[in-house]
């Protein structure tokens, strides 16, 4: 009689484990995608802070390594490689070099990784 309660509680604590790592998983899968918007996102606000720069969007370029096996491919956590910056006050020199260097060494990539390019005015359009 022990033997069998011994026995279902192992069940019922394995089954537990499984059923939280099986969620562990798909949350975090969920959340890399909504984390890089996120950090896009908070970067582009901070740096519309910035005197003279203006509206401000933010652009990340990943590349993710794949390290294949004989049996399973592991992907790694992907790698920042790239920068692409559009804001407002991109067209003055001044305000292209700070953002260039501010992101550069906020986000530790090489500055020759970071294109900042002037926004595309609503007068310009028409």
């Amino acid at each position: 009689m022990e033997k069998r309660k011994t026995n279902r509680s192992l069940l019922l604590v394995g089954s537990i484990i499984v059923i939280v790592t099986i969620f562990y998983f798909l949350s975090t899968a969920t959340d890399d995608g909504q984390s890089k918007k996120t950090t896009e996102q908070q970067l582009a606000a901070l740096l519309s802070e910035i005197h003279s720069v203006g509206q401000v969007q933010v652009y990340f370029h990943y590349e993710q390594a794949v390290e294949k096996s004989q049996f399973l491919a592991v992907s790694q956590q992907p790698n920042l490689v790239g920068v692409i910056i559009v804001a407002e006050g991109a067209h003055q020199a001044q305000v292209k070099r700070m953002l260039k260097e501010t992101v550069g060494n906020v986000l530790q990539i090489p500055t020759h990784r970071i294109q900042i390019v002037p926004m595309q005015m609503e007068e310009e359009e028409k």
